[in-house]
């Protein structure tokens, strides 16, 4: 299959017909359906089938438009790398960060970032493991800052520990678990969480240390304001760092509830895949990192 085919092969999946496919990469739909057609021979399988309104994927068209996007995400970063060692100062960077180091990192790092790549589009994501690991390894952001990834899921990447983020339990100022000062007394609370369900519940292990069995929080939230919005005059907890407490308590009638138990830090990372090189504008990027973020430890552990 040809190079050219992989931009085909996109622009037909993200339009959802030949026709719109056509418009997007400026060829004529004949032109276009030659080029798939061809595609499809040399691969010896269908890509799309005819619906009623456009196309679809077949089930090997999943797999192969999956791979195309790769692709094309690898040969865009092959002419950045090219044009950005030659000197020009463009191209994109895609960055998927967690509330913390959105607020505590980014800002800390982008004014040194800016100075030495001032034209690369910085596109700054929400998002916290694992649909975050997901994201790097299909390519569709190069840097995840957050939470590390746990030890099973690191195949294939390079974390750099930089810091230990402590946490808290916070709740409505007005909160009956306001004054609580054990675990235990909050097993039966209404959790929310940080992030997708399928994330890892921060103080699970806190709980199962404690011979208690872990809540299941009922809701969660990708959105900061949201979630604290849920939580300010409600009866609802969540664990929550400590170095973004100092941020909201001004702005939020929300407590840190005054436990006498140890919660377990979170790890905070920066990640990458161990096998995709960054650009000069992405190393650019974790060089900062590393020489702005107060606590970074220096450590990396790389898993293959």
């Amino acid at each position: 299959m040809k190079s050219s085919h992989v931009d085909v092969i996109v622009a037909i999946a993200d339009a959802g017909s030949l026709r719109a496919a056509a418009d997007i990469i400026g060829k004529s739909q004949p032109a276009l359906t030659k080029a798939l057609r061809q595609a499809e021979e040399s691969l010896g399988a269908r890509i799309f089938t005819r619906a009623a309104r456009g196309v679809e994927p077949t089930e090997i068209g999943r797999a192969v438009i999956a791979r195309a996007r790769v692709i094309r995400s690898e040969m865009r970063k092959l002419d950045e790398e090219v044009r950005q060692i030659q000197g020009e100062r463009s191209g994109s960077l895609n960055i998927t960060v967690s509330p913390l180091a959105a607020v505590r990192i980014v800002p800390k790092v982008i004014d040194r970032f800016r100075r030495r790549f001032p034209g690369v589009h910085l596109q700054v994501s929400g998002g916290h493991p694992p649909s975050a690991i997901a994201m790097l390894r299909s390519s569709e952001t190069d840097i995840v800052i957050g939470p590390t990834p746990s030890p099973e899921d690191r195949s294939g990447l390079f974390v750099r520990d930089l810091f230990a983020s402590p946490l808290s339990i916070i709740s409505g100022a007005t909160s009956r678990y306001a004054k609580t000062e054990r675990l235990a007394d909050l097993a039966d609370a209404e959790w929310v969480m940080i992030g997708p369900r399928k994330r890892v519940f921060g103080v699970r292990q806190d709980f199962l240390e404690l011979g208690l069995n872990p809540p299941d929080p009922v809701t969660t939230s990708d959105s900061i304001t949201s979630l604290l919005a849920m939580i300010e005059n409600s009866n609802r907890v969540c664990s929550f760092p400590n170095l973004l407490f100092e941020e909201i308590e001004r702005r939020w009638s929300i407590v840190r509830l005054p436990l006498q138990d140890r919660l377990t830090p979170v790890r905070i990372g920066l990640t990458t895949r161990a096998d995709r090189p960054l650009t000069p504008a992405g190393r650019a990027f974790v060089e900062a990192v590393e020489l702005e973020v107060p606590g970074l430890t220096g450590s990396s552990d790389n898993q293959k």
